[in-house]
């Protein structure tokens, strides 16, 4: 009897016990869920991040929509009547706020947090409607407040479904985003053009051609074959040359020819810096072109920087003191067996083909 006493002694120890810690707890979250709402808000901080670059969002806008629409006082509205959700999803609501975040902190002060969107580009419809793009596809109006220069795609088709929207949004951001990581081809390219079938025709800043690209695979290989071609043919004949250049077919470079062809002075390119750094200076020698309605010559997709002849490194000092006669014996031999600029060209890979079309003879 007295073994059965004690158990059941023991028993009512640990419900009371229960019952004790769990009343406190209870005690405990009533009286900081009363204090909470007798504290009031302190401060209010928004804060828009990348702010000082971009200016398409205006804090005193998402000040009214936040704060003075619904009613938040400093030092007047209890932060029990903060909504913090409500307040990032009327943050999102604005297209320009890709994300919204709200916090109270321990000295009771409200902080919004705003990631600002950027543009990657600026498209203009074929209904004359014009809007920026960003990295996930989203379109985003003008402001008024701030013009962002960047990237022109012109002749966007409007009205399309929204699954070939999105494909044609996800090419134009690839084609841009590539352009833009290049320092030569973002100074070169001043516009992208879409044609049918979500092609693309890019208008260069120097030169009175167009570049037919195509779609955006192998966009690396078409652009070096095209500096390629720039580096061999335009920059020592001119810019004004050829009316179009395609460079959609991966094995060759076909070059339509525009107004009647004269050869560039001297100092054409004298006051082109930024080119002559990469392209380097023309040659002094006049360059001719083939005379048949359609010629193929050998070309190579160089890459940067161009690689220097296999001969050169070979030089021995010992030679290099002699230098009249066995000099003056090498060049014509040279001459008669293989032109200088193939000869430099042999061993660089990959390979296409410069296409001239029309009549070069002016």
């Amino acid at each position: 009897m007295s073994l059965k006493r004690k158990i059941s002694i023991r028993k009512v120890l640990q419900v009371f016990v229960t019952l004790v810690v769990t009343s406190s707890c209870i005690v405990a979250v009533l009286g900081a869920s009363q204090r909470q709402e007798v504290k009031m808000l302190n401060e209010i901080d928004i804060y828009v991040t990348n702010g000082s670059k971009y200016q398409f969002l205006d804090k005193q806008e998402l000040w009214n929509d936040l704060i003075t629409k619904k009613d938040i006082k400093e030092h007047k509205t209890p932060l029990s009547k903060l909504n913090l959700r409500e307040l990032e999803a009327a943050a999102s609501v604005n297209p320009w706020v890709a994300k919204a975040q709200a916090y109270v902190d321990n000295q009771s002060n409200l902080h919004i947090n705003v990631t600002q969107r950027v543009p990657v580009a600026r498209i203009f419809y074929r209904n004359g409607e014009s809007l920026y793009l960003d990295t996930s596809l989203s379109l985003l109006p003008l402001s008024d407040m701030f013009t962002h220069y960047t990237t022109i795609v012109t002749n966007v088709p409007a009205g399309l479904p929204d699954s070939t929207n999105k494909a044609l949004r996800s090419k134009i951001i690839t084609l841009v985003k590539f352009i833009e990581r290049d320092t030569f081809w973002s100074s070169q390219i001043d516009q992208v053009v879409v044609n049918d079938h979500s092609s693309f025709e890019l208008i260069p800043v120097l030169g009175s051609h167009k570049i037919l690209m195509g779609d955006t695979t192998d966009l690396k290989y078409k652009f070096e074959n095209l500096f390629a071609f720039y580096k061999d043919v335009l920059n020592k004949i001119g810019w004004d040359k050829y009316d179009v250049l395609d460079v959609r077919y991966r094995d060759q470079i076909v070059a339509s020819p525009s107004l009647p062809w004269k050869a560039p002075s001297k100092n054409a390119l004298s006051n082109m810096d930024w080119l002559k750094s990469i392209m380097g200076e023309a040659p002094k020698e006049q360059v001719k072109l083939p005379t048949s309605s359609t010629v193929t010559m050998p070309a190579l997709a160089k890459a940067r920087p161009e690689p220097k002849p296999a001969a050169a490194p070979k030089a021995n000092p010992v030679v290099m003191k002699q230098e009249p006669k066995p000099v003056a014996k090498a060049k014509p031999e040279k001459k008669t067996t293989q032109p200088k600029e193939s000869e430099k060209e042999t061993s660089v890979q990959p390979k296409a083909k410069y296409i001239f079309k029309g009549s070069t003879t002016n």
